[in-house]
């Protein structure tokens, strides 16, 4: 069950026989009636009754069809010095592993997983070229070495961000994509309350120490989970090290996976890095299970986040098995 160079980690499951679908559906249903998901049970039962074209018993079921982690008793918690930590799966938001989930911390560069999806969310067009300010060359911190009147496309900026973690190019994508840096963290802020992130709120675009810009785990387990989802990100988070060049094919920037994780195992997906002097080195880290599972890892402060991370995800596909219904 532990991340392997060679291979992914093999993952138990367990696998019904052919039992008719309408009784299977009726007994879940039940089930979940009985084990206090009443509203939604109630609320599916009544669209069957008033509207059975659009609801159907299959339908209802089918939420409660997901596979679901099942803690191995015999595992102990893991050991781990990171201030704060959680670990979640990512289909059921079920929290396998937590250490003061609700601390509020600096976050650092992780502050770009938000950066970037709020850009994601606002632009279909990744295409769409965007031209470096001269505002945007004074950034300081690890950066892509933007230059002055570059012009990018938002998906290489976009790569600059997740993958060198470059504070230049997180700035570029927030003033040319809502027009100033204020607007753009209002906007984080105010998406952070509707996907209410209870101990969020942010001050700047790439994660610059300040008493106001914080997180805690829980919220960035959930954020992350939101980001995986886009098809772009995952894709983006996965990647060691590529090139990316202006629109003209003139000026080259290298970029290298600040995640040393990525590429050393072939069953992690990212995501991404911070570190910062209050944050100290923080990292959110997911794995794909045999099972098609995705566990999310969230380490703030930690004395060694890829050690830790590493131990954290074998610890969880050790711990866990899961279970399929069907």
């Amino acid at each position: 069950g532990s991340i392997d160079k060679h291979s992914p980690p093999n993952l138990p499951s367990v696998r019904g026989g052919t039992i008719n679908m309408k009784t299977i559906a009726i007994l879940l249903v039940m089930l979940n009636f009985l084990t206090g998901s009443s509203a939604v049970v109630k609320d599916g039962l009544w669209g069957i009754l008033t509207d059975p074209k659009a609801y159907s018993l299959h339908t209802l079921a089918a939420q409660f069809l997901r596979s679901e982690p099942v803690r191995d008793v015999l595992y102990p918690d893991p050991t781990i010095n990171a201030t704060s930590a959680i670990v979640t799966d990512l289909d059921t938001g079920k929290i396998l592993f937590a250490k003061e989930p609700d601390k509020q911390m600096a976050i650092a560069s992780i502050t770009k997983i938000m950066t970037t999806l709020i850009v994601l969310n606002t632009k279909s067009n990744l295409d769409e070229v965007y031209i470096v300010p001269e505002s945007a060359t004074k950034i300081t911190g690890s950066t892509m070495y933007l230059a002055e009147g570059e012009k990018m496309t938002i998906k290489n900026l976009l790569k600059g961000a997740l993958i060198e973690s470059a504070n230049d190019a997180a700035y570029v994508l927030a003033i040319d994509t809502l027009g100033s840096e204020d607007l753009f963290v209002k906007t984080m802020n105010s998406y952070a309350n509707s996907l209410e992130l209870k101990c969020t709120h942010f001050t700047n675009v790439w994660g610059a120490d300040d008493a106001n810009h914080y997180s805690c785990a829980r919220d960035l387990a959930k954020l992350t989970g939101i980001a995986l989802q886009n098809e772009t990100f995952r894709d983006i988070v996965s990647i060691k090290k590529t090139t990316v060049m202006d629109v003209y094919g003139k000026l080259q920037h290298n970029l290298n996976n600040t995640n040393k994780l990525v590429g050393q195992y072939l069953n992690i997906i990212g995501v991404k890095t911070g570190t910062t002097d209050n944050a100290g080195e923080s990292l959110v880290v997911a794995a794909k299970g045999e099972s098609n599972q995705t566990v999310i890892v969230v380490l703030l402060n930690s004395p060694d986040r890829f050690a830790e991370g590493k131990t954290v995800l074998d610890w969880a596909l050790k711990a866990y098995n899961w279970i399929e219904p069907l």
